[in-house]
C-alpha cells in the first residue's frame, strides 16, 4: 500500500500579498475554494508534487503557510482556537492537520517557521519526518528530528551524510501542466531576467548592471527595493511576475538568463553546481536559457544544443547578441531544451524518483 504524505510548503509573503490585494473577494471564499485557487496559481510545486503521487496511489494533502487568511478560514470552518502570535498559530494549524489527516509521512518544505522543537515533538504523529531544503541552511536550526532530507542542491546531500542523516538528491522539475493553460504566443522582449534579489543573490544587482551597460534587458522580479538608486536595473525593471505570469513573460522572451545563487552550506560555499528551478521553466516553456556555465550542467541540460552556456560577463553579452542575430539558431535551442526537459525533467518523472525514496525510508 502506498504511504500517505501531508505537505507543509510556504509560499512567499509578497506573492500572497499580491495574490489577495489583486482580487479582495479571495479571503471571503471558504478554504477549499481558497486553497484551490492558491493551488492553481502555479506559485509553488506543491499541486504538482500532490498530484502526480495521487496519481501513483498515494494520499496526499498539502499545508500552505503564511497564507494567514486561509489558516484562519480553515479554524473558523473546522471549529479551532488558534491562539498566541501568528507563528504560533501557524505550528498549531499544522499539528491540526496532522492529527485529523493521520500521514504516514510529514514532508516539511524546510523554508518555513516550524523550527527544530515543534517538529520534534509532533514526530511522534508520523512515521517518517521528511524535510526537503535547496537554500542556505538556517543558523538556528540543527534538522535533528527529522529522518530523512531531500535536496537538489548536492552540497546539501553531502552535508546530512558527514553529519550521519540520511539525505537523498532529488533534482528539480517542470510542471508540464502550465502548458495547457499557457497558449503559444510570439515573443514580446528580446532579453529578459526573471528573478528575486535576495541575501542568497549577492552577485546578481552587480551582474545585471554591467550586462546592462552593453545590452537591453528588460527585468522582472521581486526585491527591487534592495537595488540602489542609481542602479540602471530600476529604469528596466518590470516589476515583480508570479505563477502563470512568469511563465508568461519565459515564453515570451526570446532569450531569457539565469544566474545561479550563493549557497552557503554551514561555511561551505560551492559556485559550481547548477541547481535552479529556472533551468526547468525557462526550457519548459520553450525558450532559449542563457545560463551561467557549471561543472554538471551538462548531467541536466545539454549546453552543446539544450541551453546555451556563459563563462563571464563578455561572453554573455557576446552570446546575447548572437543568438538575437541568429533566429533559427536560437530556436532550435529553445526547441530542444523543451524536448529534453519534458522527456527527462517533469513531476511525473520526479515524483517516481522521490516515492522510491521514501518507501525505501519507510
Amino acid at each position: 500500500m502506498k504511504p500517505s504524505i501531508l505537505f507543509v510548503s510556504s509560499f512567499y509573503p509578497e506573492f500572497l500579498r499580491d495574490l489577495y490585494a489583486g482580487d479582495p473577494a479571495l479571503a471571503e471564499l471558504n478554504y477549499d475554494e481558497q486553497r484551490r485557487r492558491l493551488m492553481e496559481s502555479k506559485f509553488s510545486s506543491i499541486d504538482a508534487y500532490c498530484d502526480c503521487l495521487d496519481s501513483l496511489g498515494c494520499r496526499t494533502d498539502a499545508v500552505i503557510l503564511y497564507a494567514d487568511r486561509l489558516m484562519e478560514r480553515w479554524a473558523a470552518e473546522h471549529g479551532v482556537t488558534l491562539t498566541g502570535n501568528v507563528h504560533e498559530q501557524r505550528r498549531q494549524f499544522v499539528a491540526e492537520c496532522v492529527r485529523r489527516f493521520k500521514p504516514d509521512i510529514l514532508y516539511v518544505f524546510e523554508w518555513s517557521p516550524l523550527g527544530d522543537a515543534f517538529l520534534a515533538d509532533v514526530k511522534r504523529h508520523v512515521r517518517l519526518l521528511v524535510g526537503q531544503i535547496a537554500s542556505p541552511l538556517r543558523p538556528d536550526r540543527t534538522y535533528a528530528a527529522t529522518d530523512l532530507m531531500i535536496s537538489s542542491w548536492p552540497p546539501i546531500v553531502d552535508y546530512f551524510h558527514r553529519e550521519g542523516k540520511a539525505s537523498a538528491y532529488l533534482k528539480m522539475a517542470f510542471d508540464q501542466r502550465v502548458l495547457d493553460g499557457l497558449p503559444a504566443a510570439a515573443p514580446r522582449y528580446d532579453v529578459t531576467f526573471v528573478g528575486g534579489f535576495a541575501p542568497s543573490h549577492p552577485t546578481r544587482i552587480a551582474w545585471l548592471n554591467r550586462l546592462l551597460r552593453d545590452v537591453k534587458i528588460d527585468v522582472f522580479g521581486y526585491g527591487v527595493d534592495t537595488v540602489p538608486q542609481d542602479s540602471p536595473i530600476r529604469e528596466h525593471h518590470r516589476g515583480p511576475v508570479w505563477g502563470y505570469r512568469m511563465y508568461e513573460t519565459l515564453q515570451r522572451s526570446r532569450i531569457t538568463l539565469n544566474l545561479h545563487a550563493v549557497n552557503d552550506v554551514r561555511g561551505t560555499v560551492m559556485t559550481n553546481v547548477a541547481n535552479n528551478l529556472r533551468l526547468y521553466e525557462a526550457t519548459g516553456v520553450g525558450t532559449c536559457l542563457l545560463t551561467d556555465a557549471k561543472d554538471n550542467l551538462h548531467e541536466l541540460l545539454d549546453p552543446a544544443g539544450e541551453v546555451v552556456a556563459y563563462r563571464d560577463d563578455h561572453e554573455c553579452v557576446e552570446k546575447i547578441r548572437y543568438f538575437l542575430d541568429h533566429e533559427d539558431e536560437r530556436r532550435t535551442i529553445a526547441a530542444a531544451g523543451q524536448r529534453r526537459t519534458l522527456r527527462d525533467h517533469t513531476y511525473t518523472v520526479r515524483m517516481a524518483e522521490l516515492l522510491d525514496v521514501l518507501v525505501r525510508h519507510l
